[in-house]
């Protein structure tokens, strides 16, 4: 159950550093490629009491990013994205908060909460990251304060606000995916 990634090279299916990485099981996985190709990978971190760990290949080896088990709590559906600068940010449902949505990035070494952490109106389920071209963060997710239905949000001078309407979606929204278009608009498909 660790975490490994592979990439196709050749015709061929190749491990990238070495196969089950993390410590233990690894729980949501995301994979984010900066500008040069090399791969971040986030997830729930079952060894360090299922809080979110992010790791990157350094010279072929797979190394912490920061802190393992960043999260104030457990993190359920972990989802990276990166900037234009590299620096990532992850989104996820915040044991430490209710299970509503968090996003933390990491500023100077440290993982740091971007806005306000659990800002969803409840739970968030199947959390989903994208960041525009200017980095500014939007999370997708199922929305318990809304019927379990799909919000978007976005952070807006430091404030996450609902884009759009919260619970636009018909009915239950599962397994949520966010994508932005070059103009940054926002495409949810659940």
């Amino acid at each position: 159950g660790k975490a490994t990634v592979q990439k196709f090279v050749a015709g061929s299916w190749t491990v990238v550093g070495t196969a089950g990485f993390s410590a233990g099981v690894a729980s949501y996985t995301s994979l984010a490629l900066d500008s040069t190709g090399t791969p971040f990978v986030a997830y729930r971190d079952n060894v360090n009491g299922g809080k979110a760990t992010v790791q990157t290949l350094v010279s072929g080896t797979w190394t912490v990013v920061g802190t393992a088990g960043f999260s104030a709590g457990q993190a359920l559906y972990t989802s990276l994205a990166l900037d234009s600068t590299g620096t990532p940010f992850v989104a996820y449902g915040d044991y430490g908060n209710s299970q509503r949505a968090t996003v933390q990035k990491l500023v100077a070494g440290t993982w740091t909460v971007v806005g306000t952490a659990g800002f969803s109106a409840g739970q968030a389920l199947y959390t989903s990251l994208a960041l525009d071209s200017t980095g500014t963060p939007f999370v997708a997710y199922g929305d318990y304060g809304n019927s379990q239905r799909a919000t978007v949000q976005k952070l807006v001078a430091g404030t996450w606000t609902v884009v759009g309407t919260a619970g636009f979606s018909a009915g239950v929204a599962n397994y949520v995916s966010l994508a932005l278009d070059s103009t940054g608009t926002p495409y949810v498909a659940y």
